[in-house]
C-alpha cells in the first residue's frame, strides 16, 4: 500500500507507538516523536504481526549467529582491538548504478564487499604485517597507509576515504591518550556493561555521536556504537560465554541501509510516493534531511514493534537477524533498492 504524504499517517495505519522497554539514550522516545509527525514514512501494524511469527521461528531455529570468530585471530586482546577499529568503519559501502563497487579480493580469488569486505580488508592487512591493531600506528596513518588497507579489487576506491582516515586517526589518538591504546582497557573502564560503554563512546569519541535533528529536535540513533557492541557479543564471544556485555539485551537496534530495505520488503515500513520514487531511482537522499531521519526512525520502530510481538528476544537480536536476512541472495532478488545517503554514521 502506498499512502499519501501527510503527518497523521501513523494513526491511519493504526500503529500504537508505546515504549515498553528501558530507553536509556532516548533512542525510542526521540524517534517516536519523528514517527508521530512523519510525512514520508509510515508503519503497518498488520505487516508487523504477519512477519513476527516468521522472524521468531528463524530466531528459535538459529539460537547462535554465524558470526563468532569471523576473520579474527583467536587472541582476545588483539581481536577486541580489531573489532574496535573495524566497527568504526561500518558505513557507506554502496555505489550508484553503472559505477564500479568497492570490494576486496580474497586469496582464493573470491571478491567480497560491504561490511564483510571491511573485515576482510583488516584481516588482509594484518596478515601482511600492517600493524592495524596498533593505536599508535593508526593515529598517524595517512592516506597512503589507509588506502592500502582498503585497496580495492575494482576501479572503485572505498567511499569517504578522507573521512575514514580522520576517524581512524582521531579514535586511535583518543584510545591511546585515555585507554593506553587498548580496546580491552576501554571495555574494563566500561565494566563490560553495554550501557556504560555507550556513555564512554559518546563522551570521548566524537564519531560515535550519531544524533540528527528533526524540526529542531535531537533524534538519537548511535548506529556505530550498536555495531561495536554487536560484534563484541557475537564475533568475539562464543555462545557458551555470553552475555559478554552486561545489559546487551537492553540495547536498541542500529538503523542503517539494509534494515529499512528489508522492513519495506516485509511491508512493515511504507514510503509515500515521492520518497518511493527517490529510493527506487537511486536518488541520493541528504544526510539529516526529513526523509532520511524518518527512514531511520521508522526502522527503529519497525524492529521495536516486532520485539513487542516477540518478547523472548531483544531488539538488537531481531535487528541482527533481519540484517543477516538482507545478505541472503534469494531475498536480495526480491527487495527494492535501499536508500542512498553519504554519511559516516551508517
Amino acid at each position: 500500500m502506498v499512502f499519501a504524504s501527510r503527518p497523521e499517517v501513523r494513526y491511519d495505519l493504526g500503529v500504537n507507538l508505546e515504549i515498553k522497554t528501558p530507553d536509556r539514550f532516548n533512542i525510542l522516545s526521540s524517534t517516536k516523536t519523528v514517527m508521530e509527525n512523519a510525512k514520508h514514512v509510515g508503519l503497518n501494524h498488520d505487516a508487523v504481526v504477519q512477519n513476527a511469527k516468521q522472524i521468531g521461528e528463524y530466531l528459535k531455529d538459529n539460537p547462535d549467529f554465524p558470526d563468532h570468530g569471523h576473520r579474527l585471530t583467536g587472541d582476545l586482546s588483539r581481536d577486541a582491538q580489531l573489532i574496535f577499529f573495524e566497527s568504526m568503519m561500518g558505513f557507506c559501502f554502496w555505489s550508484l548504478p553503472g559505477r564500479p563497487k568497492w570490494s576486496i579480493e580474497l586469496s582464493n580469488g573470491e571478491t567480497i564487499d560491504g561490511w564483510y569486505g571491511v573485515c576482510a580488508a583488516f584481516q588482509r592487512a594484518y596478515d601482511e604485517g600492517v600493524p592495524v591493531t596498533d593505536a599508535k600506528f593508526l593515529m598517524k596513518a595517512g592516506r597512503e597507509e589507509v588506502q592500502n588497507i582498503f585497496r580495492s579489487a575494482t576501479a572503485a576506491e572505498i567511499s569517504l576515504l578522507e573521512e575514514r582516515i580522520a576517524i581512524l586517526n582521531e579514535n586511535a589518538r583518543v584510545l591511546q591518550e585515555h585507554f593506553d591504546g587498548q580496546a580491552v582497557k576501554l571495555l574494563d573502564a566500561a565494566r563490560h556493561d553495554a550501557v556504560k560503554l555507550f556513555e564512554i563512546l559518546q563522551s570521548f569519541f566524537p564519531s560515535y555521536r550519531d544524533i540528527a535533528k528533526y524540526h529542531g529536535q535531537d533524534v538519537v540513533f548511535l548506529k556505530i556504537a550498536h555495531l561495536l557492541a554487536l560484534d563484541l557479543e557475537y564475533r568475539l564471544t562464543p555462545q557458551s560465554q555470553r552475555p559478554f556485555l552486561k545489559n546487551f539485551d537492553k540495547l536498541c537496534v542500529f538503523a542503517d541501509y539494509k534494515l529499512p530495505q528489508l522492513l519495506r520488503m516485509f511491508g512493515i515500513l511504507e514510503y509515500d510516493e515521492s520518497l518511493s520514487q527517490m529510493v527506487d531511482s537511486y536518488t541520493v537522499i541528504p544526510a539529516g534531511s526529513p526523509q532520511e531521519v524518518e527512514i531511520r526512525s521508522g526502522a527503529i520502530w519497525g524492529v521495536e514493534l516486532l520485539r513487542q510481538q516477540l518478547p523472548d528476544f531483544s531488539a538488537i537480536q531481531i535487528g541482527h537477524v533481519i540484517w543477516l536476512m538482507s545478505q541472503d541472495k534469494v531475498l536480495q532478488a526480491k527487495t527494492r533498492p535501499y536508500h542512498r545517503t553519504y554519511t559516516t554514521f551508517y
